[in-house]
């Protein structure tokens, strides 16, 4: 995926968890990689992570989508409980162009606007580890082939990273 926010442009991304959109896949062993193709800072709207946030009990369960347009950054906090609601304390990222953070798929995360002169752009990549399966019989993304239900998760959009053999000695 490639991110972009054209100097002085207002679009957010709201407050989210990454495995929110991935919960039609079992096992939860994703990650996200952000790579910042430029210097990402509040100003630019650089990315935000709320700290611990991936650690919220909810029996390994991601909180609800409460914005699918991704432009209300208040939304999230509507479902939050009192615990939560507490310890909502964003810190921005400071990820400077070329370095890249890896992310659980429970962290809440988000970007603000981007206020400044510079565009801030960023590839983003999700892992998903070998012997995740799908959990339903839908597309798990628009323009992707079906992967049945029980079935893993490969092929052309999702290709297998890293094979253990491929390590060994022929």
């Amino acid at each position: 995926q490639l991110f972009s926010k054209p100097p002085k442009h207002g679009g957010v991304v709201a407050w989210h968890q990454d495995y929110s959109y991935w919960t039609r896949t079992k096992p939860m062993k994703h990650l996200t990689i952000h790579i910042a193709l430029d210097d990402q800072t509040p100003e630019t709207g650089g990315l935000h992570f709320v700290p611990g946030s991936h650690r919220w009990s909810r029996n390994g369960n991601p909180l609800p989508i409460t914005d699918a347009t991704f432009g209300d950054m208040e939304s999230l906090k509507k479902v939050l409980t009192e615990e939560e609601f507490a310890q909502f304390k964003p810190v921005p990222s400071g990820l400077k162009r070329g370095h890249a953070s890896f992310h659980h798929p429970l962290m809440v995360h988000g970007s603000y606007a981007n206020k400044s002169e510079s565009p801030r752009r960023a590839c983003v990549v999700n892992y998903i580890a070998d012997g995740v399966w799908s959990d339903t019989n839908e597309p798990l993304l628009n323009g992707v082939p079906l992967i049945e239900k029980g079935n893993k998760m490969e092929g052309q959009f999702f290709p297998l990273i890293f094979d253990p053999k491929w390590a060994s000695p022929a």
